[in-house]
């Protein structure tokens, strides 16, 4: 075990906490796909997860939805692939074991962020006991909607 020694005047205090490197300071990249995207097959919304925090993508499907986490493809510039699961109606996301069984994973997604003056998002799915990804689809933000929170979970029936 080391003393501490107090520094003596003029000496500069050397610090135990390690700083992180500037380059996390950075925008995140995955903002950019924070909001309501629309297309001719539908809409799908985008954003930060109120619990995790990740990136989650929640498209309606009639009275449920299907939904996803997102994570950046390595070595892909403006990329994120998913795994998708069916939600029924009222029911929450998947964060654990305290939450029961998982549910049931219905496909996978790739999404890709389109920069320019317009921006747009494409995306594809593959389900889950098929080979081939879909045709893309293209969205554009929609324009005068506001971007709704995620929901916040209940997170009730987890031990304190």
């Amino acid at each position: 075990m080391t003393k501490r020694v107090v520094p003596s005047a003029g000496e500069k205090e050397v610090r135990a906490v390690q700083q992180l490197p500037k380059t996390l300071a950075v925008d995140n990249p995955g903002e950019g796909l924070h909001g309501c995207w629309k297309s001719e097959k539908g809409q799908v919304t985008i954003g930060k997860d109120p619990v995790t925090a990740r990136l989650s993508y929640t498209e309606p499907v009639g009275e449920e939805r299907v939904r996803g986490w997102l994570d950046p493809v390595a070595n892909e510039e403006s990329l994120w692939h998913g795994t998708l699961v069916l939600l029924k109606a009222g029911e929450g996301p998947w964060y654990g074991p305290s939450f029961g069984p998982p549910p049931e994973v219905v496909g996978d997604i790739k999404v890709r962020l389109l920069k320019g003056d317009n921006p747009g998002i494409e995306t594809q799915i593959r389900m889950q006991d098929e080979e081939d990804w879909s045709e893309l689809t293209k969205f554009e933000l929609e324009v005068g909607a506001e971007e709704k929170p995620m929901p916040t979970p209940d997170l009730s029936n987890l031990l304190p």
